[in-house]
């Protein structure tokens, strides 16, 4: 998917150094959302979670992807479409951005191209955006995608290792930006 700046794809074996590099980087500030995130997150790991996230592309399982600016191929980060119900036409949404490119309005063009894939490509009819409550950066990403808040689930999420509320929020195709 190809966006004004920024090119989303699936994984190929040679995003295991940038990605090990970005979650190394983006460690201290998002760890507290993915607790998976370490400031010594081993490369051996990201080979196993690119691999990982291919076979479940492979199976239609999850649509797990790196995203990359378009000038210089810069990893600036992950989104995914995960835990899918084809019977409802339906799956999660989710995504992180490195620490150095947040800010940028990357996350948001992000979000509205794997949107756009999901309606179109995957014909899914329903996108939920799962977001603890207090990750205000998550949900300014959301609502600037035209995202719909929904309500808060209670206890949906894990914040510094205690259940806390998520704010639950939906795209749907009649919310695309034309803007994409």
């Amino acid at each position: 998917m190809l966006g004004k700046r920024l090119l989303i794809r699936p994984y190929l074996p040679e995003d295991v150094l940038a990605h090990a590099e970005a979650v190394r980087e983006t460690a201290e500030s998002g760890q507290r959302w993915l607790n998976w995130m370490d400031e010594d997150y081993p490369d051996s790991e990201s080979r196993s979670w690119l691999a990982l996230s291919q076979a479940a592309l492979a199976k239609n399982i999850a649509f797990d992807m790196g995203i990359f600016e378009n000038k210089g191929g810069r990893f600036v980060g992950a989104i995914a479409i995960n835990r899918l119900e084809w019977n409802y036409r339906s799956g999660n949404l989710g995504y992180w951005i490195r620490a150095s490119a947040s800010g940028s309005g990357f996350a948001t063009e992000a979000v509205q191209l794997m949107a756009d894939y999901a309606f179109h490509a995957l014909q899914l009819n329903r996108l939920e955006l799962v977001i603890a409550e207090q990750n205000w950066a998550s949900r300014r990403v959301a609502e600037k995608a035209n995202a719909q808040f929904e309500c808060l689930a209670r206890s949906r999420v894990i914040d510094y290792g205690k259940p806390v509320h998520a704010a639950i929020y939906s795209l749907i195709p009649d919310d695309l930006l034309t803007s994409i």
